[in-house]
Order: structure tokens, then sequence, then C-alpha cells
């Protein structure tokens, strides 16, 4: 479901698939290529929300904010991931049910482990795991892997999207989305 919210509507780039299960509202925007897979919310009630190119947010991730939230490119938010605020840059991997709190600022190339709870400063080329979140460099194999870390959800969401799977988003993203009309607002 993708809904407007006080006269601020999801710009959504036609190339996205976005699950029927998923819930986008409000000031969001999100890049070419990306995905939202079913329970995935992305509620920006009270601050802007920017989902990059190529992001893939799994089953039941949650993002939100106070203010603003921006996710680089290539950013896989696996599936329960919650990012609460913040920044993180490109080419991240966050694990199953990891959490970044309201400060978090993520640099490019992080793989942020499972259950994780991430607060402040993360440096570019990091490993973070446990609780709360140790800070460690990453290995060539980790740093490898994200590299391009979403290519494979990237090809899964073209072929949602392909079987006629999905909401059909607009054709110009610069747009916005339009609030369908009522079958009483039609005939009027």
């Amino acid at each position: 479901m993708i809904r407007g919210l006080d006269g601020k509507f999801p710009k959504i780039h036609p190339s996205v698939f976005v699950s029927e299960a998923a819930y986008i509202v409000g000031d969001v925007t999100v890049g070419e290529g990306s995905s939202v897979w079913p329970g995935a919310v992305i509620r920006a009630d009270y601050g802007d929300i920017v989902v990059g190119k190529n992001c893939s947010l799994q089953d039941n991730c949650t993002l939100h904010t106070d203010d603003h939230l921006e996710l680089g490119d290539n950013v896989l938010l696996t599936h329960g991931a919650v990012v609460h605020g913040g920044r993180v840059g490109s080419n991240v991997l966050v694990g199953v049910n990891a959490v970044l709190l309201e400060d978090a600022d993520v640099g490019d190339y992080v793989f942020i482990g499972a259950g994780a709870i991430v607060r402040g400063h993360v440096p570019a080329r990091s490993l973070v795991i446990g609780v709360p979140g140790q800070i460690r460099p990453l290995s060539l194999a980790q740093e490898a892997r994200l590299e391009n870390p979403t290519a494979n959800y990237v090809r899964n969401a073209k072929r949602f999207i392909a079987n006629g799977l999905g909401l059909q988003i607009p054709s110009n993203p610069q747009l916005g989305l339009e609030i369908p009309q009522t079958r009483e607002e039609e005939g009027q």
C-alpha cells in the first residue's frame, strides 16, 4: 500500500518493485532498481526518508525517522532489519534483525551482522557485530561480498515485475503518486 500524508506523497522510480504487502507512506523517495518486499514498512510521517538506487528492503524491514533517514545505493536490508533515522552509506549489508538507531552514521562498504545494535559513527569498510555493536575491520572476503550486495535482488525484483506481481508505479517519478479516486469521486 502506498499513501500520501499531509500533502506529501512517495516518489518511487517506475523500475522499483513494491510488494502488495508493503506499506509506504509520506515523504519517501525510492531510487531506480530498488525493491520493497512483503511486510516492509517505510513510514515518513515525521521526517523524510530517501532510499537510493538498487536497494533491497527485504521482508518485515522497518524504516522510520524523527527527522531524516537516508540510504545510499546498493544497500541490502535483510529480513526484519530496523533503521530508525540516520544515514547509511552505499554498498552496505544490514543483517537479519539488526537495528540502526537514530544517531547511526554508517559509512560505505559496511557489513552489519545479524542482531547487531548500531549507534553513532561507523567508519567505511567496517564489520559491526554484537550488542552493542562492536566495530572491526572487514576481511577481504567480506569486502568482496559488499561490492554488489543487491545484484541478486535487483534481478529477482525484475522477475517479480515480469510476472505481474507488485504494485504498478507511475512512469514519471517526479510527479509522485496520485491517490486513486474512489468510485463515488469518479462519478462526480
